[in-house]
Formats: C-alpha cells, structure tokens, sequence
C-alpha cells in the first residue's frame, strides 16, 4: 500500500461480501427434479413460422406470444389462420377464380359475336335437334346401340328420336343391336317399343340375323316377342333356311321346337332339308333329317 493513502474503515461488518459463494455443508443434497419454464405452444410456433419465412426470403413479422391461456381449439383455429395467410390455399382459389373470370370471358365473347335474332334463335331451341345430325348413312342412336350406350340411348329417345329409323340398308337400332350380339341393348330396346317385326332391305328381320350370327339367347327372346319364325326375305329364306346354312343344329332345333315350317321352299325350290343334304357327311345330315321328322310342330319352349 502507498504511502500517505487513507484507508476508509468499514463501519460494520456486516458489510463485508466475501469473494465467493459459501460452501454447501450438506455434500450430497437431495436431488430435485428439474422443471422446465413453462414456454407457450403459441410461441414455440411463432418462432417456427419466424424461421419459415425467414428461410424463404419473405420479410419477417414477429407475433407477440400470449400469455399460454387459450384453449386447444382456439389454437387450432389460430394454426389454421396462419396457414392461410401464409398462402397454402391461396393458390388454389386464386387458379379457381382465375378459371372462373375466364369463363366469364368467354360467354362474354361468345355474346358479342351473336345477333339479337341468333340469341333468340339459341334460347328457343334449348335442346338441338339430333336428327339433323343422321344422315341415310349414319345415324346416331344406331351408333349408340353398337356401343351399348344405353343412357344416351335413352336421352334420343327422350327428344323424340324414332326408335324404329332406319338406314340405307334398312337397318334399324335393334338390328344393329342383333348384328353385333349386343343382349343388354336388344333386350332394352324392345321394352322401349322397338319394333321386331321391321324387314331391311333384303327382306330379313332381327330374327334371321340373330340366327345368323348364332345368337341362341337372343333368338329365344325375339321369339317370346312373338316374331314370325317362318318370315321369309326377298329369296324366301326363312330362318331355319338360315340356320341350316348355318350349320347349327342347336338354333335349327329351337326354329323347329317353336313352329318352324320344315317344307318352305325358298325361291330356288330348296327345303331346310335339302340344304342340309347339299353339305353330306361332314354336316351330319342323317340327325338334321332325324330331327326334322320327329320334333312336332307348333310346340313352344
């Protein structure tokens, strides 16, 4: 110490603050759980979001935290807020509103274009009129048919599109239904009214191409709609003749066991017997002759 330097006297010495801290006299004092601050989920989250957006470049806000005493929904709904500002469904209702004024462009356009005349011409014939659509060699509900598009089908039919209309070739929608084997369609058909009975070009009906193209089914039903089985077209083929040139024994034996005529000639002079006899052995005509002389007439399945 220098000299001549006054030393201030502690007045009391309970002023006196030792360096360091006491000494615990217990060496191993209980251990106590530690307990965590209670730190606020809102604020846990509003450090999170702080960092999203830092990271994406955006300027940051800082949201004051509160005080810990809202509820879970309350918080929930809060999240959901946030979520919402920060553009996650934003861009789905903006492309949604953007298709929308599009739209709206559009018909706008499409107005302009139009007359007065043309738009009251538009708004009297709210439904258009198909069969300026058909043509002899097209039509559309024979289209349909073959595609077995039956609710459309139906919607023709609704506006008054003719269920028996035929082609060029005298087709109509059954028979094109016939044609391509389409049995949900056939079956549809004739509860809507379809005529059976109708004859194309060549004289044939739904009958003589179900035969044709080995529709078994299809042939039972057309004769529960009581369709002609011995109907012959413009060379008097019936369609047992068709059958047998065919050369199914199955369909000739459901022509004959439901009436079919087994001494029709055609106009060649030919009988369903003598067409089976034209084919020899391979054909196997012996059971065809023995079949044509012991089914009886006008029996029905």
């Amino acid at each position: 110490m220098l000299a001549g330097t006054a030393v201030p006297l502690l007045s009391s010495p309970s002023l006196l603050v030792p360096l360091h801290p006491p000494r615990n006299p217990n060496p191993n004092p209980p251990s106590v759980p530690f307990i965590p601050p209670r730190v606020s989920y809102r604020l846990s989250k509003s450090f999170c979001a702080l960092r999203a957006r830092s990271s994406r470049g955006s300027q940051a806000q800082w949201e004051a935290p509160d005080e810990g005493n809202d509820s879970d929904e309350e918080e929930e709904e809060e999240e959901e807020d946030d979520e919402d500002e920060d553009g996650g469904g934003s861009g789905v209702s903006r492309s949604a509103m953007a298709s929308l004024s599009e739209y709206d462009d559009v018909v706008k356009e499409a107005e302009l274009l139009l007359e007065p005349e043309e738009k009251a011409i538009l708004q009297q014939h709210e439904v258009p009129d198909l069969t300026k659509v058909s043509t002899m060699k097209w039509s559309l509900l024979h289209s349909l048919a073959l595609a077995s598009q039956i609710p459309l089908m139906d919607k023709l039919l609704e506006n008054g599109t003719d269920i028996n209309s035929v082609d060029k070739d005298g087709y109509t929608a059954l028979h094109k239904a016939v044609i391509g084997k389409k049995e949900p369609v056939i079956s549809h058909l004739l509860r809507k009214g379809a005529n059976p009975h109708v004859q194309d070009r060549n004289g044939a009906t739904a009958l003589h191409h179900a035969v044709q193209v080995g529709a078994i089914q299809t042939t039972k039903l057309l004769i529960k709609y009581k369709v002609d089985v011995n109907v012959a077209d413009n060379d008097g083929w019936t369609p047992l003749h068709v059958a047998i040139q065919s050369r199914s024994r199955d369909m000739a034996k459901i022509l004959l066991v439901n009436g079919a005529d087994k001494s029709r000639r055609n106009k060649d002079g030919k009988t369903p017997l003598d067409l089976s006899l034209c084919y020899g052995k391979d054909f196997k005509s012996y059971e065809l002759a023995k079949l044509l002389k012991l089914v009886p007439a006008n029996r029905y399945l």
